[in-house]
């Protein structure tokens, strides 16, 4: 679900880039080809991992997972390495920033129609 809601808006992002004529129409045909990219080398393994794990049986959990539950649990570094992996797209494409119109603000660092 995290790797949809940042694909969402990486897409936002490059459609408005290309509407508002400060990038190419290649932005969106580069935004297709790196989402395969991180669908098939993260995304993709990480929810069948993550099913996986979602339908064991809680009673026999390997070492493996019990260590990997711990550290989701406890450590914060493991749980920010995790969430880099979805952001992964966002990283990779360079998206001009837009042009502000009247009615619009920047918000925290975001566009915000008013």
């Amino acid at each position: 679900m995290t790797t949809g809601i940042t694909d969402a808006a990486c897409l936002g992002d490059a459609l408005v880039a290309v509407m508002q004529g400060i990038a190419d129409d290649s932005l969106l045909q580069t935004y297709s080809d790196l989402r395969r990219k991180v669908f098939l080398d993260i995304s993709n393994p990480r929810s069948i991992e993550a099913k996986r794990k979602a339908q064991s049986d809680p009673d026999n959990l390997s070492d493996a997972d019990k260590e990997f539950y711990r550290k989701m649990n406890e450590d914060e570094n493991f749980q920010i390495e995790g969430m880099k992996g979805s952001m992964v797209l966002q990283t990779l494409l360079d998206i001009p920033q837009p042009k502000l119109e009247n009615g619009s603000k920047e918000v925290n660092g975001e566009i915000a129609g008013m």
